[in-house]
C-alpha cells in the first residue's frame, strides 16, 4: 500500500516521521527517482475493499493505492511505528507486557516465537489478537509462574533466533503457488516423487509438506481427506471463504493434519502439512507461517519495542540473573505450574568461521562476493564493521552486502565488454589467511570462455588461487573487472569424478552476470569509460583499495 510520494529519500523520511509515525512504513525508490512511503500489505482479492475501508476511516490519504511492487526498485530504510516510549530500565522490564507498544514486524516475531513454543495457533500476521495476548498469557505463565512481563518477550526473542538459526528457518515466497511460508534451508531433504505433489521434508523432525495446484474438485478431495482423518471428540477445524478454505484434524494416534488452499489464477494452490504429535511445535509454528502473497522475512526495529528490551535485559543479566516481581498479578489467576523462571541466556562473542574476498562496487558502500562465502554465517564484517546482506543468488553464486559509505573510498569499475580469449587477467583477494594474512594478487590468463560443462555463466581461468579467494575481483590489464573469482579444480577431481592431476583449472563468474545481477538489486555498475593499460604494479595500487577481507563469523 502506497501512502505517499517524496522527491527525496530525506524528505519521504521526514514525511513518514511526521504523518505515519503510529504506522510500520518502508521507504523504497522507484522507477521514477521518487520515494514511495509503503504500509502494510493487503490481500490481491480483497485490496479495493480494504482501501476503500481505510479512506471512509481516515486511515489512510484519499489517493493512496496498491501496488505490485514491480515499481519499486530498491528499499532505502524501514521505520518502525513511534509511540514515544520511554527506554525501558530494569523497572520497566518488570511492568506488565503490552503490545501496544509493538510494531507490526514485532508482533510477527513473537507470534512465531510463541507458535514454536506450543502456545500460539493462529496466523503469523502481526494483528495481535485474543489468540496472541492468550498464547502469551500461557507461555508466561508455563515458563516463569507469573503475569506476562516485558522481559518475557526477550526470552522469546532469544528462544526464537537460537531456532531460526539451527535450521535456517528464513520465509520463501512460492511464485508457483503465490503463497509464504517459513522454510528449513538448511535441514530439508525431498519427499517421495509424486505426479500431484512437490513433497519436502524437514530434516530434523517428522514434518511434511505437500504442494500442489488443480482445480476445485481437487482442492475439495484433499480436504475432505484431511477432514475424514480426524478422529477426536472435538470438531475438526475448518475455514470456508469464496477463495480460500482451511482444514484442520487430528488422527486417532494423534498425529496432525493441516490443509490451506487459495484461488490464484483459475486454479487452487494447496499445501498440505502433516506431523507427529510430538513435533507439535514445529507443526503449529510452519502452519502459522504460510501466508497469502509476498511477505517479507521477519525482523524487528534497531530501535524499537524488542530491541529496546533486549538492550535493557543483557545490561540487567550482567548485574545479576532477572527474577520475575511476583508483585505484578493477573486479576484472575490462571493454574500455574511452579517452576523457577529460566535465567537469560549466556552472552557468547560470535566466533570466525572462515574468510573470503569480496569488492566495492558503489559510492554507496554496497560489496560484491559469492553466496557460499556468506551463506550460514550469523554475522559478517569487512574493515572489523558489520555488514548484511542485501541481496543473495545461489544459482549465479553471488551475493550483495551492504556496507558503509566513505568519502573518497575507492570503488571497482567493470570492463565495458567481455574481454578476449587469452587475454591477460590479475586476481586479487585474502586467501589462506591463517597462513599468508593480508592481500595475494596473482596473474594469469582467460582460457576458456565457459566453465565447467560448457557453463556459459562463468569463464575459466590460470591465475593461480586459493581457499579464501572466492568472492574476490579478476581485473583486466586496465584494471576493469572482468569476472569473480568463485572456485577451482582440484587435483584429483575431474567432472566425471575421474582422476586427474590438472593444475590451474580455477574458475570465475563472468562480469557481465555480476553487472546483471547487481542491476537486479538496485546497484547501478560504474563501467570503465577508456580501457588504459597499466603497468602490473599499477595496476595492483588501483585495484588494491576496492578488494575487501570478508569474514564470516557463527
Amino acid at each position: 500500500m502506497v501512502l505517499a510520494s517524496r522527491p527525496t529519500a530525506d524528505e519521504a523520511t521526514a514525511d513518514a516521521r511526521l504523518r505515519w509515525s503510529k504506522h510500520d512504513v518502508t521507504i523504497y525508490r522507484t522507477q521514477n527517482g521518487w520515494y514511495a512511503i509503503t504500509g502494510r500489505t493487503l490481500r490481491q482479492d480483497d485490496q479495493k475493499q480494504a482501501l476503500a475501508r481505510l479512506k471512509a476511516r481516515g486511515a489512510i490519504p484519499d489517493d493512496a493505492f496498491c501496488t505490485s511492487g514491480k515499481s519499486l526498485v530498491k528499499r532505502e530504510r524501514s521505520i518502525a511505528a513511534s509511540y514515544n516510549a520511554a527506554p525501558l530500565d530494569k523497572q520497566g522490564l518488570f511492568s506488565p507486557f503490552s503490545e501496544a507498544q509493538m510494531s507490526y514486524a514485532e508482533k510477527r516475531f513473537l507470534q512465531l516465537a510463541l507458535a514454536f513454543e506450543g502456545d500460539y495457533t493462529g496466523l503469523v500476521d502481526g494483528a495481535w489478537g485474543k489468540f496472541s495476548t492468550r498464547a502469551m498469557q500461557a507461555y508466561a505463565w508455563r515458563e516463569f509462574n507469573t503475569a506476562p512481563q516485558n522481559w518475557h518477550s526477550s526470552m522469546l526473542v532469544f528462544r526464537l533466533a537460537e531456532i531460526l538459526e539451527a535450521d535456517d528457518w528464513r520465509y520463501y515466497h512460492n511464485d508457483w503457488l503465490k503463497m509464504s511460508y517459513i522454510f528449513p534451508f538448511g535441514a530439508f531433504h525431498k519427499g517421495t516423487p509424486s505426479k500431484t505433489f512437490v513433497n519436502v521434508n524437514h530434516a530434523n523432525s517428522s514434518l511434511s509438506i505437500s504442494m500442489t495446484r488443480g482445480t476445485q474438485a481437487q482442492a475439495e478431495r484433499l480436504h475432505r481427506y484431511v477432514l475424514d482423518k480426524h478422529a477426536r471428540s472435538s470438531k475438526a477445524y475448518t475455514a470456508r471463504k469464496t477463495n480460500y478454505a482451511v482444514s484442520a484434524a487430528r488422527q486417532a494416534n494423534g498425529d496432525y493434519l493441516y490443509i490451506r488452499s487459495r484461488m490464484v489464477g483459475g486454479l487452487w494452490s494447496s499445501i498440505l502439512t502433516s506431523a507427529k504429535s510430538h513435533d507439535e511445535k514445529i507443526f503449529r509454528a510452519f502452519t502459522a507461517s504460510i501466508t497469502d502473497g509476498k511477505v517479507s522475512n521477519l525482523y524487528f526495529e534497531e530501535n524499537g519495542y524488542l530491541a529496546q528490551n533486549i538492550e535493557a535485559a543483557l545490561a540487567l543479566v550482567a548485574e545479576k540473573p532477572l527474577e520475575p516481581d511476583n508483585s505484578i498479578q493477573p486479576k484472575t489467576a490462571s493454574v500455574a505450574v511452579a517452576r523457577k523462571p529460566k535465567p537469560l541466556p549466556r552472552v557468547v562473542d560470535p566466533k570466525r568461521v572462515g574468510t573470503g574476498s569480496g569488492f566495492v562496487v558503489s559510492d554507496a558502500g554496497h560489496i560484491l562476493t559469492n553466496e557460499h562465502v556468506v551463506n550460514g554465517c550469523s554475522m559478517l564484517k569487512v574493515d572489523g564493521k558489520a555488514l548484511r546482506v542485501l541481496a543473495s543468488d545461489k544459482g549465479f553464486d553471488l551475493a550483495l552486502l551492504q556496507g558503509s559509505a566513505e568519502d573518497g573510498a575507492a570503488v571497482a569499475q567493470f570492463a565495458s565488454a567481455p574481454a578476449p580469449l587469452n587475454s591477460d587477467l590479475t586476481v586479487l583477494g585474502y586467501p589462506l589467511q591463517s597462513l599468508l594474512g593480508g592481500l595475494n594478487v596473482t596473474r594469469g590468463t582467460l582460457s576458456s570462455l565457459k566453465g565447467m560443462q560448457g557453463d556459459a555463466t562463468e569463464m575459466q581461468i590460470t591465475a593461480p588461487i586459493q581457499p579464501g579467494n572466492s568472492g574476490g575481483p579478476v581485473v583486466d590489464s586496465s584494471g576493469a573487472v572482468i569476472g569473480v573469482v568463485v572456485a577451482k579444480l582440484k587435483p584429483g577431481q575431474n567432472a566425471d569424478g575421474s582422476l586427474d592431476l590438472r593444475q590451474n583449472v580455477n574458475f570465475a563468474i563472468r562480469g557481465e552476470i555480476a553487472k546483471l545481477f547487481l542491476a537486479q538489486n538496485g546497484v547501478t555498475p560504474q563501467v570503465a569509460a577508456v580501457a588504459e593499460k597499466l603497468e602490473p604494479v599499477a595496476l595492483a595500487a588501483r585495484a588494491a583499495p576496492f578488494t575487501k577481507l570478508v569474514e564470516c563469523y557463527k
